[in-house]
């Protein structure tokens, strides 16, 4: 094992001694060289400018035209591989020859159908271009009076080398990320467009989706080479959405703030909508925009200050973000201002195109943060909301439920004291005076066998009612109909029924009561005084109308004067109004025989359901 752990140790050092060497022994970085100085050739006389250069107005035609920048670099020895040239920026376009030799444009077509302004290249030549001694470099440049026009500075060196040291965290920064900043702010533009559009058209998210559409076209000019229409009218879109994103800024910082009123923002979109108009129409003019732009930049120095007193009176959170937010992007446009007049250097970026971005980024994430939230509170709300209202609705209806069976029963006790009362204040005293009479000889028995037979009746109909306990109609009249054919059993008077009362609802045993009393009391009179052979009984039910219909006809001797004026009309038509319906008495015109008229005694009866109203 030890042996083992030595041979591991001295291969170790061995690797390392190795390595070691190796390095020595590599060949040092020839580091590149930056090229400061060129001949100029512009619609002037040549003269020699120091690199990085912008152009003058007076170099170049306003509608655009050619300037040539010739550089000269010294190679002591060939190079053995290729070496490259490296240029951070040349405006608006330009093309680059080697020794007279040309090599090609910084984007595939002709100078003025490109835009190479805010892109970096690296141009990697052959070695057969090169020479020994001093070498030519020269680049055309394509420029015009839109925007800066000229040409940094230039480095030559090995194609690696440049590419580490400035190429590939230039391009990542001018090229790879505006790219996604403006992919990112589109995207997040149309999401939150479509969020405004749900909620109401005045709200941030409509603001903050314009604002991020316009700058989403804004920026992608600063990485579109080759524009897919005339590039007049591209320079045109690209002014007019970075002008309508300035504006639509500050109606979104307005609109968080809750400060946004109608005629502030209808203002604004007329100014932005004239000014823009301005601007195709005067073909850019750099003088115009200038002083186009005074207004907005005179509102976004004023906007911080506002959203600083507003916070300061909300003191919430997202205000202080938001604030902040605004206070950066002012920082940004005064670092730019210089450069948009074109009194700052040739070479740099702006800021604002990064910072705009960036903020819009972070303010957007804050907003659907917020919607989001807002979702899940009420999400939460509302699933607690719909728990407590099925737990409410389940206590009401058990109150419900347990008040009903409360009532049902308080009213079933209720009638049944009424039933129990009207036995004792009815056949029961009847039976106590019938009692003292028969003590004191005053009532024959055949008055005595009369009165006992009709307590009994009035007895079975208080049985049948009481005994009925589900107070279901059709099972109290099956009841009845078995008693009477049973007490008139021995009689030759015929009894014809005709139930239809199937689908009749539970109803108070006291209307069942009064019902079947004012049947009894007509089979009495039919029994006493209509001489009858034949008495049909119908009893129909009317669910539409919801009433019950009772019709006791008889093939007796009809009524008379007599018998309409008797207490037993009186009765009936008490009873008949107990029960809130209507009796009529008349003959019936349906006699059984041709000699006697018959008489029918109908009632109509509406009927509830036990408990309605």
């Amino acid at each position: 094992m030890i042996v083992f752990y030595r041979l591991a140790l001295w291969t170790f050092l061995a690797l390392c001694l190795l390595n070691a060497g190796g390095v020595q022994a590599a060949k040092p970085e020839q580091p590149p060289t930056e090229l400061k100085l060129a001949l100029m050739k512009g619609l002037g006389p040549e003269k020699v400018v120091n690199l990085p250069h912008m152009m003058a107005a007076t170099d170049f035609e306003p509608k655009g035209s050619l300037v040539s920048y010739k550089l000269q670099i010294d190679l002591p020895t060939l190079p053995e591989e290729p070496l490259a040239i490296y240029v951070p920026k040349m405006s608006l376009a330009g093309n680059v020859s080697v020794n007279g030799q040309f090599f090609g444009a910084c984007e595939p077509g002709q100078l003025q159908e490109v835009r190479c302004l805010h892109l970096p290249y690296l141009i990697d030549i052959p070695i057969s271009f090169w020479k020994l001694g001093t070498n030519d470099i020269r680049f055309e440049i394509y420029a015009n009076a839109r925007q800066s026009n000229g040409l940094s500075s230039v480095w030559v060196g090995h194609f690696e080398t440049l590419h580490r040291r400035f190429f590939l965290w230039q391009y990542w920064l001018q090229v790879d990320l505006m790219t996604g900043l403006s992919w990112l702010s589109g995207l997040l533009g149309v999401m939150a467009l479509a969020v405004g559009v749900v909620l109401r058209k005045d709200s941030v998210y409509f603001w903050f989706g314009l604002t991020s559409l316009a700058n989403a076209v804004a920026t992608s000019s600063v990485v579109m080479s080759r524009p897919m229409m005339d590039l007049d009218v591209f320079s045109w879109i690209v002014f007019a959405s970075r002008f309508a994103s300035g504006h639509l800024l500050l109606l979104m910082f307005a609109s968080f703030f809750e400060r946004l009123k109608p005629r502030i923002y209808w203002g604004v979109l007329a100014y932005t909508v004239l000014s823009v108009a301005l601007i195709g129409l005067s073909d850019s003019n750099r003088t115009l925009l200038t002083t186009l732009y005074l207004p907005l930049l005179l509102a976004i120095f004023l906007m911080p200050a506002l959203m600083l007193y507003w916070t300061w009176k909300s003191r919430e959170i997202t205000h202080i973000f938001a604030t902040t937010m605004m206070a950066l992007i002012t920082v940004a446009i005064s670092l730019d201002w210089p450069r948009f007049t074109g009194k700052s250097a040739f070479v740099g970026m702006y800021f604002i195109p990064y910072a705009y971005s960036g903020i819009l980024f972070m303010f957007g994430s804050m907003l659907f943060s917020l919607l989001v939230f807002a979702l899940i509170s009420s999400q939460n709300q509302s699933a607690e909301l719909e728990m407590k209202v099925k737990q409410r609705t389940a206590e009401l209806n058990a109150l419900h439920d347990q008040l009903l069976n409360t009532e049902i029963d308080r009213s079933r006790i209720q009638e049944r004291q009424h039933m129990l009362q009207d036995m004792h204040d009815g056949f029961g005293s009847q039976l106590v005076i019938a009692k003292m009479m028969v003590e004191q000889n005053q009532m024959s028995q055949e008055a005595l066998g009369r009165l006992l037979e009709e307590s009994i009746g009035d007895l079975y109909l208080l049985v049948d009612t009481l005994g009925n306990s589900d107070n279901y109609l059709p099972n109290a009249l099956v009841d009845f109909r078995f008693r009477t054919q049973q007490r008139l059993a021995g009689t030759s008077l015929k009894l014809h029924w005709n139930l239809q009362v199937d689908h009749a609802p539970e109803v108070s045993p006291k209307v069942v009561l009064q019902i079947l009393r004012l049947v009894q009391e007509a089979l009495n009179n039919a029994l006493k005084h209509a001489k009858a052979t034949n008495i049909h009984l119908d009893f129909t039910y009317d669910a539409v109308g919801s009433q019950l219909t009772v019709s006791v006809a008889d093939d007796g001797v009809g009524i008379s004067e007599k018998t309409v004026r008797g207490q037993g009309q009186k009765n009936m038509m008490a009873r008949a109004r107990t029960t809130g319906g209507k009796l009529s008495v008349t003959n019936s015109n349906l006699s059984f025989s041709n000699s006697q008229p018959g008489t029918l005694v109908q009632l109509v009866v509406p009927l509830h359901p036990l408990g309605s109203v």
